[in-house]
């Protein structure tokens, strides 16, 4: 019997070591590869995980919300791909960084996630389809060992969107000599960005919308690049993180169409999937930021965070330690708007969103604003009960606009110095224009 009690006694420690030992492994967790991918244009609400149940968009996207952190809630600081992408690479906010339109880029002071990565001698790799994502003066190059393409050729001329079938034997030829190491990939693709991508199969399919059918390729796209990972036995270090620039206006919620000139929802609201075996999948409704992507990795990678970071881990959110974000707002930008005229800036917390339309006092720098302007034009939507933001209540509610418009000037008073706009020499006004933007 005294055996018998021995040997239950070592089985139990035993197993409590090996629990002891799961838990530490769980608690010390850190990602030797991180995969990053961005959807150009992708709206929430047109994915099978955000509900969208007219046409099986997103199968493999929703596979991966299965088995990861999905935040329902999740804004982008921009409704354009430079700021968009510049405030998600560098945790800071475009007007911080020199990213004001998509004719402008990431200040060289400006630390990027790619560069911190670099740093630490981690391979790192760049797949993309926007033109102006792998030039020199958006910034986006800075930190990446490999950029493909080199220099990117256009579906159509005055446009910026390439196929990324072009692109994909080479990331798979680059995923499997980088299998066995450390890395930080980036993947962009464009699909459901204008124009139709050549050789979708989706686009002839009878009843899908063109925007369905490119997300639907895009999302294959996705998974294959997945089922790649598994192949090579990727995955119990393995960080994955996937989300949009911005969304894309139909027409048929404000009038609008596209993106960039659009400070609406449809435009702001962006999917939010991050996945890692540490974390037990689950729905976040808190509201967060896209910029908040930057610290997070930074946080979980244990990379060195620059100053002046503007984002908030997630961590808390992820391993539900906790429920909502220690910041209470959210904000947005859309600088030079309406022949350089206006500026539009909102800003919103769990129940009400402030937008703010204000004439330009930068005077051909950097741009510039006095929130209460008398020239000022305001919207007010409480988005807690109506999320397509139809009812304008800035008139009925002039407390909350009040309030509100004190935090966006508050948040002014915050801001570093803004960097200057970078010079438009004759040959990249050429390239702009060629690509759509001038």
């Amino acid at each position: 019997m005294r055996y018998v009690r021995l040997l239950a006694v070592l089985v139990l420690l035993t197993s409590l070591g090996i629990t002891i030992a799961r838990w530490r492994a769980e608690v010390n967790w850190r990602p030797r590869q991180v995969v990053l991918f961005t959807v150009d244009t992708l709206r929430a609400d047109r994915l099978g995980c955000y509900g969208y149940t007219a046409r099986q968009t997103s199968p493999n996207i929703d596979a991966l919300a299965r088995q990861s952190v999905l935040f329902e809630r999740a804004f982008s600081a921009a409704p354009w791909t430079i700021p968009a992408l510049a405030a998600l690479f560098t945790g800071r906010y475009p007007v911080e960084v020199g990213a004001y339109t998509n004719a402008d880029g990431i200040a060289a002071e400006a630390t990027t996630l790619a560069e911190l990565f670099q740093q630490r001698g981690i391979a790192t790799a760049n797949f993309n389809t926007h033109a102006l994502l792998v030039t020199e003066r958006a910034g986006f190059r800075r930190g990446f060992d490999t950029v493909v393409p080199d220099q990117l050729q256009p579906l159509l001329a005055d446009e910026h969107k390439a196929s990324f079938a072009a692109n994909e034997p080479a990331l798979m030829t680059w995923l499997e000599q980088h299998a066995e190491q450390p890395f930080f990939l980036w993947i962009h693709d464009m699909g459901p960005h204008e124009p139709p991508t050549a050789g979708n199969p989706w686009l002839n399919r009878d009843g899908w919308t063109r925007y369905d059918a490119e997300v639907r390729w895009t999302d294959e796209m996705v998974g294959r690049v997945l089922a790649k990972l598994a192949a090579l036995g990727v995955g119990e270090e393995l960080l994955i993180v996937l989300t949009a620039d911005h969304g894309e206006a139909f027409g048929d919620e404000h009038g609008l169409t596209g993106h960039q000139d659009v400070m609406y929802d449809e435009t702001l609201r962006v999917p939010l999937l991050i996945g890692a075996p540490k974390y037990q999948p689950r729905r976040v409704a808190a509201l967060v930021e896209q910029i908040d992507v930057f610290t997070t990795i930074v946080a979980l990678a244990d990379l060195p965070p620059p100053a002046a970071l503007r984002g908030e881990s997630l961590v808390p959110l992820l391993d539900g330690s906790a429920s909502t974000r220690r910041k209470p707002y959210a904000f947005h930008m859309r600088f030079f708007f309406e022949s350089d005229s206006h500026h539009w800036l909102a800003v919103r917390d769990e129940e009400w969103k402030l937008l703010a339309k204000l004439p330009d006092h930068g005077r051909d720098g950097p741009p510039g604003w006095v929130v209460d302007d008398e020239k000022a034009y305001y919207e007010l939507y409480r988005t807690s009960d109506d999320p397509g933001e139809q009812r304008d209540l800035f008139e009925p509610e002039p407390e909350q606009v009040r309030r509100l418009a004190g935090v966006l000037s508050d948040w002014t008073q915050t801001l570093s110095d803004k960097p200057q706009r970078q010079e438009v020499d004759e040959a990249t006004r050429e390239q702009l224009r060629a690509l759509g933007y001038e």
